[in-house]
């Protein structure tokens, strides 16, 4: 056997968007915690990081919907640590809205940011990746929604079906270029993007539908986040891994 598979980010200069709050922030503190160079990519400021972890945690201000941010964070991110090779794409928005009464402008900052915003971030990687003959891995924040909406989720529900479509697409096209694209797909999970809906009744109706009894801790992604951002996962790509504790298996 030859190869590394084995499921360590040691030494890996690592991109997160929306790394200052809720998932990104886990897997911030994660990856960090497991060796890795991380960099948060946030429009708000991140918590100071533990004192062991400072020297391997960058926070950078950007907007992921503007074209000069996100240059200036991959050039502030390689200055600091390197080619970027691992790419989190997480920085996402949400919106409780009936069909009927959802505005233009309220899709279209959805489409900008959960989409454009997450295509774009994974172009500048794998432009750059490409330039230095580096390969690597990118993972894009899907949902369960993407195939089980709920009522007053189309938009919410329409940016992560595209994202799904996006990861099996930007897959394919870069594969010859060793960079792996897949998503991860987290069910309900609490979090500041979602406390509309977990601060009613729906939260106590969420547990208890899923065949865990339980909604997401932080902590359940931590396998899925560090095997794709590992080498061990090296001959996937293509593919959204579904973390909800089976509430999806419920139709």
């Amino acid at each position: 056997m030859t190869g590394d598979s084995s499921i360590s980010v040691a030494g890996k200069t690592i991109a997160v968007t929306g790394g200052s709050s809720g998932l990104g922030l886990r897997m911030v503190q994660v990856l960090a915690a497991h060796g890795a160079n991380v960099v948060s990519i946030s429009r708000t400021p991140a918590p100071a990081p533990e004192t062991e972890l400072q020297s391997s945690i960058m926070n950078i201000i950007a907007d992921v919907t503007i074209a000069a941010d996100i240059e200036r964070a991959f050039d502030e991110a390689e200055r600091r640590f390197g080619t970027v090779t691992v790419v989190f794409n997480n920085a996402g928005v949400a919106a409780v809205e009936r069909a009927l009464t959802m505005t233009r402008e309220q899709l279209r900052q959805i489409l900008e940011v959960n989409v454009e915003g997450a295509f774009f971030i994974a172009q500048e990687a794998a432009k750059r990746m490409i330039a230095k003959g580096a390969g690597g891995s990118i993972i894009n924040l899907s949902s369960i929604l993407a195939d089980a909406p709920i009522k007053g989720s189309a938009a919410y529900a329409m940016s992560k079906a595209a994202v799904s479509q996006m990861t099996r697409s930007l897959a394919l096209e870069w594969a010859c270029h060793g960079i792996r694209v897949n998503a991860i797909a987290p069910g309900w999970f609490p979090t500041r993007l979602n406390e509309t809906i977990m601060d009613g009744p729906a939260k106590g109706f969420l547990k208890g539908k899923n065949p865990m009894r339980r909604l997401g801790e932080p902590e359940d992604i931590d396998g899925a986040v560090l095997m794709l951002a590992s080498d061990a996962s090296s001959y996937i790509t293509g593919t959204v891994i579904t973390i909800d504790g089976g509430h999806s298996l419920q139709g």
